[in-house]
């Protein structure tokens, strides 16, 4: 390495067809492997010869680090202690826990409502008569409106668990950034 002519500016290093390294200050002719540019240091840059899934991946890495910095930014922008991102956490999981509140009171509502149309029901069935449509109608109504409302509960279980999540990740993203010592 020692011998490169540092003025020839670009030097070539590529893998021959037989596996050896070459270093050149021409690129080579034919295909090679791994061809990269070394700068005047010796330091390996990368050429622009490379193959479409490296430029795929290499596009998606490059994608993903300017994603990552437009998140730091905002984490930075947004908080100016770990305590404020644990205060957005609990906001955020109070009003989960209000909408989950209201779901069970709709529940407690339709169960009640239910045991009138089951009360009536069973009238129809000791007289035994068959049930009238809209009884009917009714019964299934509160049934769907129950499952429907259970669902909701466990997709807000499911997303208070994803708060939480957030907000440890984006806890310890920002004493990373900002160099805070845990607690």
């Amino acid at each position: 390495m020692c011998a490169w002519p540092v003025a020839a500016g670009t030097v070539y290093r590529w893998v021959d067809e037989h596996g050896k390294v070459q270093f050149s200050d021409k690129p080579p002719s034919g295909q090679s492997r791994d061809l990269t540019t070394l700068d005047k240091s010796g330091r390996s840059r990368s050429s622009g010869v490379m193959s479409e899934a490296e430029r795929a991946a290499e596009l998606e890495r490059q994608r993903a680090q300017i994603e990552q910095r437009r998140k730091d930014k905002a984490l930075l922008q947004s908080f100016s202690s770990p305590d404020e991102i644990d205060l957005l956490r609990d906001r955020q999981l109070e009003a989960l826990a209000a909408g989950q509140q209201t779901n069970r009171l709709r529940i407690q509502t339709i169960q009640e409502r239910n045991k009138k149309l089951q009360t009536q029901a069973e009238r129809f069935q000791k007289q035994k008569k068959p049930l009238p449509a809209d009884l009917q109608a009714q019964l299934d109504q509160n049934r769907d409106e129950i499952q429907v409302i259970e669902q909701l509960l466990q997709q807000q279980d499911q997303e208070a668990v994803k708060i939480r999540q957030r907000a440890e990740s984006d806890k310890a993203r920002f004493i990373q950034l900002r160099n805070f010592a845990p607690n």
